[in-house]
């Protein structure tokens, strides 16, 4: 739900991209590059973000720059944390930007919607819930998971569709836009816990949200 196609503002979108470099480059400074040494973990990094791309193509048209899709990110943000999901979102987006004849000053606002947005938001979710709720697995699971990825994609949609409507006014989005997205993420919220639970079990080494020293100790 990215602003590919419909020109924005020039001054607006070099104050994006400039906020999205900064961004990127703190970022990158504190990603766990160790882990990704581990078995598999870089090739599933590679592989979601093909399949984040592949999710994006899978849409519904509501005018010729907004479609909906299943958003992916809050997924891609519980398995890599943030950091990484940052690095690995903005790849996607530039990717997406390259294959598909995106603006490319449009790129630093799509970061910013699509990748740092969502990733903040969903690693506050997951430190309140570490510190409020019981430190149990079933709590991460549906926590962060289900309802964590709920909020995460709903909001990731409501901030896109918020754009599309203050950036770029002269395309009307219909007003049972915002039912549909909201359905559309709740569906996915089932998706994302589904996967979740089983990576968690059949692959933890995905999960960076997911620490058993934490969730699992004393269980």
């Amino acid at each position: 739900m990215g602003i590919f196609y419909t020109p924005v503002d020039i001054g607006l979108c070099i104050f994006a991209m400039l906020i999205a470099l900064v961004l990127l480059g703190l970022e990158i400074r504190k990603i766990p590059w160790q882990r990704l040494q581990e078995p598999t973990v870089f090739s599933a990094w590679c592989a979601s973000i093909i399949v984040l791309i592949l999710l994006w193509r899978m849409r519904v048209p509501v005018h010729s720059d907004l479609h909906l899709h299943l958003m992916g990110v809050a997924l891609f943000a519980l398995m890599f944390g943030r950091s990484l999901a940052i690095l690995g979102i903005a790849v996607a987006t530039l990717a997406y930007t390259a294959e598909y004849d995106g603006i490319w000053l449009n790129l630093g606002a799509n970061i910013l919607v699509l990748a740092v947005f969502p990733c903040y938001l969903s690693e506050l979710i997951l430190n309140k819930t570490r510190r409020y709720l019981p430190h149990h697995m079933f709590v991460y699971l549906f926590g962060n998971g289900f309802f964590g990825s709920l909020i995460v994609n709903a909001s990731g949609g409501l901030l896109a569709l918020s754009a599309h409507m203050l950036l770029a006014p002269v395309k009307i989005i219909p007003g049972d836009a915002i039912a549909y997205m909201l359905l559309l993420t709740w569906g996915e919220a089932f998706l994302v816990g589904f996967l979740t639970t089983i990576f968690a079990v059949y692959r933890p080494e995905w999960l960076f949200t997911f620490d058993d020293k934490i969730y699992l100790a004393g269980k």
